[in-house]
């Protein structure tokens, strides 16, 4: 049994030469002892005679490593594994320490990840600086086996951990190389990090490296935007400290030969040439590109090989296809050599292509050109696969090329700074999101490399950790455990405020984060306006704002709740801020478009929803405010990103939304509307009456009427010559702004034939007529799954199927498969295994949907997806659509000029603002039942909903479109 405690003396055995960064590492750890049992292990590279203590030591460190194998034979299969560690206390004296828990790692990486393995078991978190997560304290802390921990268990202010007496072997990383991206780093994490760091230097990185290590990553690629991390360390201490922990360094997808964009414009020149082009200044570039390989000669590097052009552009603007190739070959041709003639260890540094954007183009190539696909230069390198920059895979390795050497990674991103419009401020990826596509990628054999790019990388803290927990564990988190996002929230909240949470608050915090996410990635922050979301139709503003004010009731009782406890702080930082701020900022675009309808509409509300717009952005302003100032500016800076009304990709032509002020009338004015059309009616001569034909079906409950003041003062009004059948929530009343009366009928006092109720809404002077139409309908028995129209619009989730069939793949059985909160729509429906894809005819999955018509007639089917892109370049993305058992016929969402990540491809750019792909066709109906069968087609489509339109019927401008 170990003991941390004030009154036991506790020792860190590092008995290694030249093992800086393991022993850095024993000493964050213990700290992390200190801050939960308040003592703080000395750490030592000295052996001696101890009463207790921990060992750390490599698989290859000689006798040693060989002697503690002998002692304890399980730990043997430690030697040859990759970044995996031995952790168990010992029943006999190890190495002179009597009571001992032994950390054995395969290598660095391992033993690193075993000590933060303690740290973790110990509850610190790996967000504890990122996150501002305190750990637990204790008097003191046990790790003991099981028999002890029985006996101690129930002991006050004291925790009793159970580790094993034999050991417990960790896992291999499922994907080889793991980490993140800091990028789009100005205004945000630039400003934090030169007021508190004095720039980019490895004082800062070390944050950053501990963060990645207690994430079990290894890789990373440094900020690039306006810093160099082989220089601002200073010099290259940044890089020295990366070496000692193991981790390796790359550069970005456009920075070739371990060379930082901002280098070239500090040395170009004299000896390099001017001129970023390989056709008019070779020499000088490999030159240059030389420099770089031999300053990072015996370090822990990536190289990318290939070329861009200057920031982030095209290399050859507009050339053809073919000349693109032939540079390039020339280019990897050179910067191979390079490597071989600069660093000598050829097979021992991984290097990477970056297949990003246009030189997917080139990859595979044209008509006229063989792309680089099987080009030789390529053989041994990590081809790293990007999806479209909005986390929508692109083209995927073929099942014959996913054993190739150097394997495939992937770049996905959490942020991005381009076209159409960016998206930088807080989080706005589901888990599920995340989930749905690297399970894809995995399974196509994306296995050697995931890189994410997590902009400022504060608030990204979520869905990071998720990302980097799935590649470490993918058996654990990923294809085989659907419910692997629920599962790992729940773990993560558990991590973060769990010791001082009751079940119920940490189930509040989880609806928390996952609405404000979720809201974020409806519509990106960034490329929301008051035109997006429709204030009326289909209730859509209404709806939007009863959920920003749920998400905010909740995050304001926690933050209430949680005063005064060790995870407040936590609170704040990780959840409160960007769940705040993100209602907040959606309710402002919310009260602009109410703000613009009522003004059109004469309402004195209007003026209201002004104001309200100006509180938002007055509130927007004091919670950035707030954020700067938390812990004594522990953050300031992170909070600077723009986040309203972007208008393209860059933020030079962000906007508020625009404020309608109406001068109102000196007296009151009747305004009459329906809560959800545009259409309003006032007093007039010769009178128009607002008529409601919404309960001529059965399926209608319920219709609001909105009686508004136009005019200064209050109304006074009341409902008059009404009908037996034809129910009001309130008959009378008195408003300076707006009342609400909800209509209902008696539908036992109905028949068959249609009955008309005219009443009148009635003040002073002033009337609008209302015409009720109604009628009982009488509908048959159907099955609960059956969709019925409103107004001639079927609406059916595509979760909603009333049938469902399996194909057949490659000898293995193929069907649609359920995602829960996915999506534009809360769900979807997606074929596994996701490498199955089909001609969309009878032999593949299918989902049949059910429908009652009351009419035969034609109709349109509308079929909406995820904005997914073709898994095969060139490709395209269809399915089979088949209508009351007739002939197949081929739906197609995307055609072969869209091109994913394309800023010219209108459609792209359509599909990833809106979140979904919108394909529709002609379809005829028969009256009563029919059923409509989609069958599945290209791989990586979910299929979301299905609306079908009778006749000339057509859907309201909106965003989310009708209700179920």
């Amino acid at each position: 049994m170990v003991e941390f405690s004030r009154e036991k003396e506790m020792v860190f055995c590092i008995p290694a030469e030249k093992e800086k960064g393991i022993v850095r590492i024993a000493e964050k750890v213990a700290k992390d002892v200190e801050t939960v049992a308040g003592c703080c292990p000395l750490v030592t590279g000295e052996r001696g005679l101890y009463e207790q203590g921990i060992l750390a030591l490599s698989a290859d460190k000689g006798e040693v490593s060989l002697w503690l194998e002998k002692q304890f034979p399980a730990l043997a299969k430690v030697r040859g594994k990759r970044e995996v560690y031995g952790f168990f206390l010992a029943d006999r004296p190890v190495l002179g320490i009597e009571n001992c828990l032994v950390i054995y790692g395969s290598d660095r990486l391992g033993t690193i990840y075993g000590l933060f393995h303690l740290s973790e078991i110990l509850g610190v978190s790996p967000c504890h600086y990122w996150g501002d997560v305190k750990a637990p304290s204790y008097e003191k802390v046990f790790l003991c086996s099981t028999e002890d921990e029985e006996k101690l268990q129930n002991k006050e202010k004291q925790l009793c951990l159970s580790v094993p007496e034999q050991p417990r072997i960790s896992k291999e990383p499922s994907v080889k190389y793991r980490g993140f991206f800091i990028n789009d780093e100005w205004p945000c994490f630039g400003n934090w990090t030169f007021s508190h760091f004095g720039g980019f230097t490895a004082e800062m990185y070390d944050k950053v490296f501990e963060y990645l290590l207690r994430m079990k990553g290894n890789y990373l690629w440094p900020a690039m935007w306006t810093s160099s991390f082989l220089v601002d360390g200073p010099g290259m201490q940044s890089m020295e400290l990366a070496d000692s922990y193991g981790i390796y360094i790359g550069m970005s997808h456009h920075e070739p030969c371990m060379r930082s964009s901002e280098e070239w414009d500090m040395v170009k020149g004299e000896k390099y040439g001017r001129d970023w082009s390989y056709l008019s200044n070779r020499e000088g570039l490999l030159e240059y590109w030389k420099d770089g390989l031999l300053r990072s000669r015996g370090h822990h590097v990536f190289p990318t090989i290939g070329m861009r052009g200057e920031r982030d552009s095209k290399m050859m603007g507009e050339a053809s296809v073919a000349d693109n190739i032939r540079v390039l070959k020339d280019i990897l041709t050179d910067q191979r050599t390079l490597i071989r003639e600069s660093l000598q260890e050829e097979e021992e540094i991984p290097q990477l292509f970056a297949v990003y954007k246009e030189v997917e183009d080139y990859y595979f190539g044209d008509n006229q050109a063989e792309g680089l696909e099987h080009f030789e230069e390529l053989e041994g390198v990590t081809l790293l696969l990007c999806e479209d920059n909005f986390g929508n895979m692109r083209a995927l390795p073929k099942e014959e090329e996913r054993s190739r050497k150097g394997g495939f990674g992937m770049y996905y991103h959490l942020d991005y700074h381009g076209g159409p419009v960016s998206y930088e401020w807080v989080a706005s990826v589901p888990l599920t999101k995340i989930w749905e596509q690297m399970t894809e990628a995995y399974a196509y054999g994306v296995r050697e490399l995931w890189i994410v790019n997590v902009g400022d990388l504060k608030f990204q803290e979520y869905p990071l950790n998720y990302f980097m927990e799935m590649a470490y564990d993918f058996d654990t988190w990923g294809s085989a455990h659907p419910e692997s996002p629920k599962a790992y929230t729940e773990k993560w909240i558990q991590q973060q405020f769990g010791p001082e949470t009751s079940p119920e608050e940490r189930n509040s915090i989880k609806n928390v984060v996952e609405e404000y996410i979720r809201l974020n990635h409806l519509r990106r922050p960034e490329s929301c306006s008051s035109e997006v979301y429709h204030p009326v139709h289909y209730r859509e503003g209404s709806r939007m704002r009863r959920r920003c004010e749920e998400l905010e009731e909740t995050n304001e009782r926690l933050r209430e709740a949680l005063k005064g406890r060790s995870c407040e702080a936590a609170y704040y930082s990780m959840v409160y801020y960007p769940a705040a701020a993100s209602a907040n900022l959606l309710q402002m675009h919310l009260y602009a478009g109410f703000n613009h309808l009522y003004a059109r509409q004469g309402k004195a509300i209007a003026n209201l929803m002004g104001e309200k717009m100006e509180q938002c952005i007055e509130r927007d302003e004091a919670l950035a405010q707030e954020m700067a100032a938390f812990a004594e500016g522990k953050w300031a800076g992170m909070e600077m990103a723009l986040h309203i009304g972007f208008t393209n990709w860059n933020s030079e032509d962000w906007r508020y939304p625009v404020r309608h002020v109406l001068r109102l009338p000196q007296t009151p004015r009747l305004v009459v509307s329906r809560w959800d059309e545009e259409a309003h009616f006032t007093n007039q001569y010769f009178p128009t009456p607002l008529v409601i034909e919404d309960f001529l079906e059965e399926n209608s409950k319920e219709v609001g009427l909105e009686i508004a003041n136009g005019g200064q003062g209050e109304i006074c009004w009341e409902i008059k010559e009404t009908c037996d059948w034809l129910l009001f929530s309130e008959k009378e009343g008195k408003t300076a702004l707006q009342d609400c009366v909800l209509l209902t009928v008696d539908r036992e006092k109905l028949s068959g034939e249609e009955k008309t109720c005219t009443f009148y809404v009635v003040a002073g002077e002033e009337k609008v007529p209302v015409c009720v139409r109604a009628k009982r309908e009488e509908l048959p028995a159907l099955p609960g799954h059956t969709a019925i129209s409103r107004k001639g619009i079927f609406a059916i989730d595509a979760v909603n199927y009333a049938e469902k069939k399996a194909g057949d793949y490659k000898g293995e059985a193929a069907e649609y498969g359920l995602l829960t909160d996915f999506g534009k729509y809360g769900s979807g429906m997606k074929v596994f295994p996701v490498t199955a894809a089909f001609d969309g005819d009878l032999h593949a999955p299918s989902l049949t949907y059910e429908l009652w018509s009351r009419r035969a007639g034609k109709g349109r089917l509308r079929l909406f997806t995820s904005p997914a892109n073709p898994l095969v370049y060139g490709g395209e993305l269809r399915v089979g659509v088949s209508c009351n058992a007739g002939e197949i016929q081929r739906l197609v969402l995307t055609d072969s000029r869209y091109k994913g990540g394309d800023n010219d491809c209108a459609a792209w750019e359509r599909a990833v603002l809106n979140q979904e792909h919108v394909a529709e066709m002609e379809i005829s109906l028969q009256e009563g039942l029919n059923r409509i069968t989609v069958y599945a087609g290209e791989a990586g489509i979910v299929l979301e909903r299905l609306v079908v339109l009778e006749g000339d019927a057509e859907m309201e401008d909106s965003y989310l479109g009708t209700e179920k």
